[in-house]
């Protein structure tokens, strides 16, 4: 630590300098430094300067570094400038210019570990040819400072159990250590010795003690559960990082005052019918085991506008060390207050004594109501005459009324009983299963039974339903019965033509009908929604009203020309529709039976061109088509079936190289999803081409289609190669459970494809221990989640109060379990995050870690106000300790005064 700097300055006589010549005469530098023994490896720093005037021009270089004291001590050159303010640098070389008058610094740096003394050396500044241009002393004193313990007098500590429940009490207060010495103290060790069984202590020192201040030791002693109440004292060492020690006496009180407990902290005192009180006892604990209680105050804390609790028996309340007596609590509760409304009040229990902790015990209640009838309700009926007149004899249907009763206590229920407002010559209404008895904050169900004849006009009707009680009073609801007869259309939704030979023209008839017979059907239209605009025809259409009851025909007919697609089945549709009917869609199906190949064998033309895997896929099956067309326009003697199966086998290889080229392409874009559906619909359509070929009968044609068929598996056989490759590489990358199962299934697949069954089977095992990894880890996930859930479900509910969601716990008693509580929701929630990362549920980790994030804020705002609400409780205890020993001071002066007999003396 620098404490003063000076700079003196001597005039030295001039020295012949070569080639420059001589230079103006210099003065020396002097400095001082203060350094602290106690930091040796700390610096301190300063400047020296000197002058000279140069007498020609020239390049100079001045003296770099001096060290001294093996480091300790270095004079760095720091920078040059020129007096009247034209230049400056910071190199140690520089021009200088005849009669020009320059200041030179160097930096001086000190460390503490230096011996105290002087230390000094000589910078030069020479040309270039070695001559001196000037030549200066560095000069420095250091003086080092020490540290010197003070006197040190700790005032006597109370050590108050004040948890019965804790297995050792602590407690913490300042030490003032005071260095007296001029030198900075750096404490580095503190020890213990004489201490009591049962008494352990600990201490925290303070950083560097500057020279004539006071630094704080914090102790913290520590009480086991099996010291006894007394006075004791022990020694403590302070040794500083110089070797110096003190020793400090510190005396300290260990009280036992006697702690009043209650059960669970809670007094309930339950249910309570409004404008009523009710009283329970309950029992009160010594639970400190070393003093009993004699007196005992409970304050109320707060107050509920709507009710009042007073507590008994607690004036003069006695037990022994660990007994205990029994208070009385009891609540009353006004006549307006709110249903289930909670009531609950704080006591703060306190022992005469003044070191007794004060104990806050909850008390609840609730406020609840006698039997209400609050409402009977059902819905409104809707009886749609929805089956033919002639069929039913009548139309029936039931409703559920809803009995609530609001209240608390049972309700008895004397009659349920319906009848109809009006209409009751059509319609009858009773009540079936009614409930005799309805529990408490419960909705009883009964049957209402509603009858209308066929005849019945349409239109709404009133039904009512009334309810009569023992004890909550009579009510009457009335609602609607609405009756609708609309008309019904009916047709025929499916028409099939089947196979339709070109050329040929058939006929349907299709019957569209009014099927209720109530009203007829107005408004009647017939229009095509989708289908070809080509081949059917509309040969005959219904009229706009159907009368009811009545149908009509509505007849289409089919005709196939030469541009219809082979074996391709082709649907119209047509929608019916009227006026408040729901319309009904006809669907006419029908395929073109073939007499032509050009539409298959153009196509595989077409891809035998592209050349490569495409050529020798569709070549042979074209060629064998043609073959067969030319048999065919021969009269060749085939049957329907070989025909039927070479169509399909040319069918299927189209499909194939469709498919097979998405496959294709999609690899090589990297969309190898996209593929390995494509590779599917390529494996269907090889194994349909080798079916279909494989049934022709006639040897030279079925040969043909097989080479087809080879090149096909070939080509297959190549891509998959391709697939398997990838999926084999994403398991090895191991990126998660998901996509191991996803790259399982896949190989699964293309083994079945390409007829590898053995490998097919382990891999469907693998694919099913991944997908129960999966399942497992999720499962293990969303029970840590689940549990992390209830875990903050439940703090919440036992909090204090919750405020905006924010659960807030204000009794200090709780800190320790706050904290375990909300360490355990945190691990929880973050077990889930890593669960759900692994498994690859990427969106349930997302929704976790914000949900976890969440809570993690509010249990974080909880901690915060549990830390406040410690405090408050502090404060007033301190505010009672306060009020108690002014009593005691009163008391003690009014038994002074009566033992002396002033108070004789004042009155007279």
């Amino acid at each position: 630590m620098k404490r003063s700097t000076g700079v003196r300055s001597l005039t030295l006589l001039a020295c012949l300098v070569l080639v420059v010549g001589a230079a103006v005469p210099a003065a020396g530098a002097f400095t001082s430094v203060e350094v602290d023994a106690a930091l040796p490896d700390e610096s301190e720093t300063d400047q020296l300067s000197f002058t000279f005037t140069a007498d020609a021009n020239a390049t100079v270089d001045a003296t770099e570094q001096i060290t001294r004291a093996n480091g300790d001590v270095t004079f760095q050159f720091a920078s040059w400038e020129r007096t009247d303010g034209s230049g400056s640098g910071m190199a140690t070389s520089w021009d200088v210019v005849a009669g020009g008058s320059y200041e030179v610094t160097y930096d001086v740096s000190v460390m503490g570990s230096v011996d105290q003394g002087s230390y000094g050396g000589t910078a030069t500044v020479q040309n270039q040819n070695g001559g001196t241009v000037a030549s200066e002393p560095l000069e420095l004193s250091v003086d080092k400072l020490y540290p010197q313990f003070g006197y040190v007098s700790p005032s006597t500590q109370e050590l108050v159990y004040q948890d019965p429940n804790a297995q050792s009490e602590s407690t913490s207060f300042d030490v003032q250590i005071p260095n007296d010495g001029q030198g900075a103290m750096v404490l580095s060790d503190v020890s213990f010795s004489g201490l009591p069984s049962g008494l352990s202590a600990e201490a925290d020192l303070p950083g560097t003690i500057d020279g004539g201040s006071s630094g704080v030791v914090d102790v913290t002693v520590t009480g086991g559960d099996s010291i006894e109440p007394g006075q004791y004292s022990f020694q403590m060492t302070l040794t500083d990082n110089l070797g110096n020690t003190e020793e400090v006496s510190v005396p300290i009180e260990v009280r036992r005052p006697p702690i009043a407990s209650v059960s669970g902290g809670e007094i309930e005192v339950g249910d309570v019918l409004n404008g009523t009180d009710r009283e329970v006892e309950f029992t009160i604990e010594e639970a400190g085991g070393y003093e009993g209680i004699d007196g005992l105050s409970a304050t109320t804390i707060g107050s509920e506008q709507s009710a009042s609790l007073s507590i008994s028996g607690t004036r003069y309340l006695s037990t022994e060390p660990g007994g205990s007596a029994t208070a009385t609590a009891s609540v009353s509760v006004d006549e307006n207050v709110g249903q289930h409304e909670d009531l609950s009040w704080d006591v703060e229990l306190t022992p005469d004594d003044r070191d007794a902790p004060s104990t806050v015990v909850t008390v609840s209640a609730r406020s609840i109501y006698p039997a209400i009838l609050e409402d009977v309700s059902f819905a409104e009926t809707q009886l749609e005459f929805d089956e033919p007149r002639s069929s039913v004899t009548s139309f029936d249907t039931t409703t559920e009324v809803d009995i609530r009763n609001s209240g608390d206590l049972e309700m008895n229920v004397v009659s349920t009983s319906a009848s109809m407002r009006s209409g009751e010559e059509y319609i009858s209404a009773s009540i079936d299963e009614a409930p005799a008895t309805i529990e408490g904050l419960s909705t009883g169900e009964a049957v209402l039974d509603i009858s209308a004849d066929p005849d019945t006009p349409e239109g709404t009707y009133d039904v009512a339903v009334t309810v009569d009680t023992e004890s909550a009073g009579r009510m009457t609801v009335v609602e609607t019965v609405t009756i609708t007869q609309e008309p019904e259309l009916a047709a025929q939704t499916e028409v099939s033509y089947g196979e339709l030979t070109i050329t040929a023209n058939q006929t349907r008839t299709i019957d569209v009908q009014e099927r209720l017979g109530y009203e007829a059907i107005e408004g009647l239209e017939i229009t095509k929604v989708s289908g070809p605009d080509r081949w059917l025809t509309v040969v005959e259409r219904p009229p706009s009203r159907i009368e009811s009851g009545d149908s009509s025909p509505f007849i289409v007919a089919v005709q196939f020309d030469t541009e219809a697609e082979l074996y391709e089945q082709y649907r119209w549709t047509f929608r019916i529709s009227g006026e408040n009917v729901e319309a009904r869609n006809i669907t006419v199906t029908a395929r073109a039976r073939p007499y032509s190949f050009d539409q298959i064998t153009n196509p595989l033309e077409e891809r035998a061109g592209g050349g490569d895997w495409q050529a020798a896929t569709t070549g042979p099956m074209n060629t064998m088509l043609l073959d067969l067309e030319e048999r065919l326009r021969g009269d060749s003697d085939l049957s329907n079936s070989v025909l039927s199966r070479a169509l399909a086998a040319g069918r299927a290889t189209l499909l194939f190289v469709d498919s097979l080229e998405q496959a294709r392409a999609a690899q090589d874009s990297g969309n190898y999803s996209a593929a390995q559906r494509s590779l599917a619909r390529a494996a269907a359509a090889r194994d349909q081409m080798r079916q279909y070929v494989g049934g022709i009968e006639q040897n030279e044609l079925r040969n043909t289609g097989d080479e087809s068929v080879a090149a096909a598996e070939t080509a297959f056989d190549e891509t998959a190669s391709i697939q398997q490759t990838h999926y084999r590489e994403m398991l090895e990358e191991n990126s998660s459970i998901y996509r191991n199962a996803q790259a399982y299934r896949a190989l699964m697949r293309l083994s079945e494809y390409t007829g590898d069954q053995e490998t097919a089977t382990e891999r469907e095992e693998a694919y099913k221990r991944a997908s129960q990894e999966y399942l497992r880890t999720v499962e293990a996930a969303a029970a840590n989640r689940t549990a992390g859930a209830a875990a903050y479900e439940g703090y919440a509910a036992n909090a204090t109060i919750v405020l905006v969601d924010y659960p807030l716990v204000l009794n200090p008693a709780r800190l320790d379990e706050v904290g375990t509580t909300t360490g355990l929701i945190s691990d929880r929630y973050d077990t889930a995050v890593d669960l759900y990362e692994r498994a690859g549920a990427t969106e349930e980790r997302d929704a976790t870690r914000q949900r976890a994030n969440t809570v993690g804020q509010r249990l974080q705002v909880s901690q915060y106000g549990l830390y406040g609400a410690t405090g408050v409780y502090g404060l007033g205890v301190l505010a009672l300790l306060g009020r108690t020993g002014l009593n005691l001071y009163a008391y003690y002066r009014d038994v002074t005064a009566s033992a002396s007999g002033d108070f004789l003396l004042d009155g007279g």
